[in-house]
């Protein structure tokens, strides 16, 4: 009996530390991902890119996005730091594709025409179209950009103690994408909010400053780069 209870405590006491390390893990990927994964301004480009857009249509392609978004993080967690390496592409290489992929969305978004003078909302080829672009450059690089790459393949890199660590990563990842997803899913309720004329100036500002992350993430990539030369 004593022996059983001595068992029954020492399994209380491991569930418990497992339950620490998990809650923490968690804790601490969120917090590291989100300022990273930047939900509320990626809705707002999102509905940017989005506008004029059925609402069932971008609610689609939100669950997509999400779904799409940790299918990317899971990846980057477990295989990429095999993937960069074998194909011989560095996180700033990555910065710098990503960098002009959000410049020319942000610039074909910025010199959009009114939805009134564009295509019919209601026209299929919109819906087939926009839908295709869920994973790029929607998911990626636009919501799992290099940053959230670049935290996804560091904390891959790190080695885990327990398995509640493991556990609460693949938590903290998830926790974050459901707030992307919160975030997109529901990002059509500024445009009741402001109004058509308002959605199209918040469409045309943010679309610039799209174009301006665009040349950021670029040349952060392009320093890192130019860091890394031999110095003569």
């Amino acid at each position: 009996m004593r022996l059983f209870g001595r068992f029954r405590w020492e399994i209380t006491v491991m569930l418990e530390y497992e339950f620490a390390s998990l809650y923490a893990a968690a804790i601490m990927v969120f917090a590291a991902l989100v300022p990273v994964l930047n939900p509320f301004g990626g809705a707002m480009f999102f509905l940017t890119l989005t506008n004029g857009v059925d609402p069932h249509v971008r609610a689609s392609m939100a669950n997509q996005i999400g779904l799409y978004s940790i299918i990317v993080l899971l990846v980057c967690l477990f295989a990429g730091n095999i993937i960069l390496n074998f194909f011989g592409i560095s996180i700033g290489v990555l910065r710098m594709a990503g960098g002009i992929v959000l410049f020319s969305a942000g610039w074909q978004a910025l010199n959009a025409p009114p939805q009134d003078d564009g295509a019919p909302a209601g026209q299929p080829k919109s819906a087939r179209v926009l839908s295709t672009m869920a994973f790029y450059p929607f998911t990626l690089p636009l919501t799992t950009g290099p940053g959230a790459i670049s935290v996804a393949v560091a904390l891959g890199a790190t080695p885990y103690s327990d398995v509640g660590q493991l556990i609460g990563t693949i938590v903290g990842i998830a926790l974050s994408i459901l707030l992307v997803w919160v975030c997109y899913r529901y990002c059509d309720r500024i445009t009741r909010a402001v109004g058509a004329a308002g959605a199209d100036a918040l469409a045309r500002i943010f679309s610039f400053i799209l174009i301006c992350l665009g040349v950021s993430t670029f040349w952060h990539g392009f320093s890192e780069l130019w860091a890394q030369l031999p110095k003569v």
